[in-house]
């Protein structure tokens, strides 16, 4: 792991002409309420995503006044900026900003912090995170954005222009389910939905609603169900998402799996 952005520098003439109107996409994880393990999925598939895919990819992290990215990525013991020391500087911001920004890991990568302190949330105020979006796409092709749910009630934020997929996660239980169908019928433009996604995570614990009954109450269709694994969790929050994916169970292939459809629907493949 080091800070900066060596993946991009290595394709620097690649990138010199990349811009918001090429290929670079938005994936958007959220969910009705914390616990639900959207933090979990977002991780993952990005981890997956740069394990596997030559595109950048970035995980901007927006949980404010969270520290759960710095531990699953063992960033505690670091002292590194979050952006929160960019919110006063958002129009300004060039490589050389980012570099001292981003955290880059081996597998390519790249990690966005939130800031630790919750009053530092200029970034998600006004038409912020849409420049700064706009900004980040100049340099990256993939960015997966951690969303809390609250950030859904910043009116300024046009979801249409700025995300290209959807992901929602739930658990498997009543009252997680019929909030997820509320909460996506209010966020949710009718005109777009083959860009979201459902996930029912740890669907093998109960309470549990049933799959036949998941498809009357949920206006979307389930697109993965991701199992509860102990073990799995154990080695995530102790070793962190990218180890994962050197063991052949049930859950590590359902996040391969719906990692595997959302790269195919971003259609990067048809068009390098």
């Amino acid at each position: 792991m080091s800070t900066g952005l060596s993946v991009l520098e290595k394709e620097n003439k690649k990138k010199s002409v990349f811009s918001k109107n090429n290929n670079s996409k938005v994936i958007l994880f959220s969910s009705v309420k914390g616990g639900n393990g959207a933090s979990f999925i977002s991780n993952c598939v990005s981890s997956y995503l740069a394990k596997t895919k030559i595109q950048n990819i970035l995980l901007l992290d927006l949980n404010i006044g969270k520290r759960d990215s710095r531990i699953i990525f063992d960033l505690e013991e670091k002292d590194l900026r979050d952006i929160g020391d960019i919110e006063d500087s958002i129009k300004e911001i060039d490589i050389s900003l980012l570099k001292r920004l981003v955290v880059n890991f081996d597998n390519s990568l790249n990690l966005i912090l939130p800031p630790l302190k919750p009053e530092k949330n200029k970034i998600c105020c006004g038409k912020n995170l849409s420049l700064l979006l706009g900004i980040l796409k100049h340099y990256y092709e993939i960015i997966c954005v951690d969303f809390p749910y609250y950030l859904f009630m910043k009116n300024d934020f046009d979801f249409t222009e700025n995300v290209d997929k959807f992901v929602f996660v739930s658990m498997p239980d009543l009252i997680s389910v019929s909030n997820l169908e509320i909460f996506s019928r209010h966020i949710c433009v009718d005109d777009i939905p083959n860009n979201i996604k459902i996930i029912i995570n740890k669907f093998n614990t109960r309470p549990a609603v049933s799959p036949a009954r998941l498809n009357s109450i949920l206006k979307y269709p389930v697109q993965a169900f991701i199992p509860y694994d102990r073990d799995i969790e154990f080695l995530y929050h102790s070793k962190g998402p990218f180890y994962i994916f050197n063991y052949n169970l049930r859950i590590v292939k359902n996040i391969i799996d719906f990692s595997e459809l959302l790269y195919e629907e971003l259609d990067f493949e048809k068009k390098q």
